[in-house]
């Protein structure tokens, strides 16, 4: 599915109808086999997911203090948002690197991870910026979401912190690819 930041691709959701009930998929407890369902069926699109995704956004700084429940709730609310608007796995594939490598580090005891959480946060930024036409808008999105967690981590770089960062980005990108996003 391609749709374009601010409307809907080609063929896409015009004369259709999109789904009515979306606080009901996009609560406390998402339902994702709707979610799914939604978007398989073309009933699904980036301005109803929007208030939930933006809510995400808003809360971002405070990741840290999520329940786990509202880390994933949160997570997949975020993923539905990205497969509407397009975002492709291979769009932040070296971001997703570059954390699995810092996981590692702090599995290893390794806690001075600090250097790193700069690093994620710049190659996030220089990913959104070099992006052009359709693509830079899901990007755009992306890093919305992540770059306040990115920040808080930097102030308070703990394993515990990057953890729970860790954990939502898992989630994220494992919603992506269960809802239809594409490689």
């Amino acid at each position: 599915m391609n749709y374009r930041h601010g409307g809907h691709a080609r063929g896409g959701y015009q004369g259709r109808n999109v789904f009515e009930d979306v606080p009901r998929l996009f609560g406390e407890f998402p339902n994702v086999s709707e979610i799914k369902s939604a978007f398989e069926k073309r009933k699904l699109d980036r301005k109803s997911i929007e208030p939930y995704f933006t809510r995400v956004v808003n809360e971002a700084g405070e990741f840290y203090k999520w329940a786990p429940e509202k880390r994933l709730a949160n997570a997949i609310t975020v993923a539905a948002y990205l497969v509407a608007q397009g975002l492709k796995t291979n769009q932040v594939r070296k971001t997703l690197e570059m954390v699995r490598m810092t996981e590692l580090k702090v599995k290893r005891g390794d806690e001075d991870i600090k250097n790193d959480i700069v690093k994620v946060r710049y190659l996030l930024a220089y990913t959104v910026g070099k992006a052009t036409g359709q693509s830079k808008y899901p990007l755009e999105s992306f890093h919305g979401v992540l770059d306040p967690m990115l920040e808080v981590l930097m102030k308070e770089p703990t394993g515990e912190n990057f953890g729970k960062f860790y954990d939502f980005l898992q989630a994220v990108v494992a919603y992506h690819k269960f809802f239809g996003g594409r490689e």
